[in-house]
This record gives structure tokens, sequence and C-alpha cells, in this order.
């Protein structure tokens, strides 16, 4: 069973979205963990969430973490990247990118 904190609800939408810029940006927080400044959506869309990644991310299948604290998250592979998903604003948002080493 899908662990109940609301990510397998919210997982459809984020890979389904292509290239939905409204809705995408309502799924990202943008800042200093997505190597952006916050003040530009299509400029982070256009760098990190491409056709080749959103064709990845539609098919990828999240891994759920929960450090010591208690926090779940969950990350996506693509290539050499990794997409962070974390709760802020009240939901399930991507919040970090990272290289996959």
């Amino acid at each position: 069973a899908a662990p109940a904190d609301g990510f397998a609800a919210f997982w459809p939408t984020f890979a389904a979205a292509k290239d939905d810029a409204k809705a995408l940006a309502s799924m990202i927080a943008l800042g200093p963990n997505l190597g952006n400044d916050g003040s530009s959506f299509a400029k982070f869309h256009a760098a990190a969430l491409g056709p080749a990644a959103r064709r990845c991310l539609a098919k990828a299948k999240p891994v759920r973490d929960v450090d010591p604290q208690g926090t779940v998250s969950y990350s996506a592979f693509c290539g050499e990247t990794i997409y962070g998903f974390s709760k802020a604003g009240g939901g399930w948002k991507l919040t970090d990118l990272g290289v996959n080493d």
C-alpha cells in the first residue's frame, strides 16, 4: 500500500503536466536548492525540465526517504540528475536538484 503522505496523488499530476507551465509552476518551489534565484520559472523550466527530462520523469519511479527527524521526501532519477520532492507551501513540490553520483 502507498504511504498516506499524499505523494501518490501528487506524482501522476506532476508527471502528466509535461509542458503545462502554469501547472508546473504551482508544483515547483524555485529557490537556491534548484540552482535558481527564484525570479524566472521560464529559465528554470528550459534548463531543468526540457522535453527529454519531462519524458524521463513521466517514466520515473520515485524513491521514498525518511530522514532521522521523520521528514519524508522523494527522489526521482533521470540520467545524471536527481529531482527531489518535499512538502512546501502545504503540498508536495519539486524542491531540489542534484547530481546522481
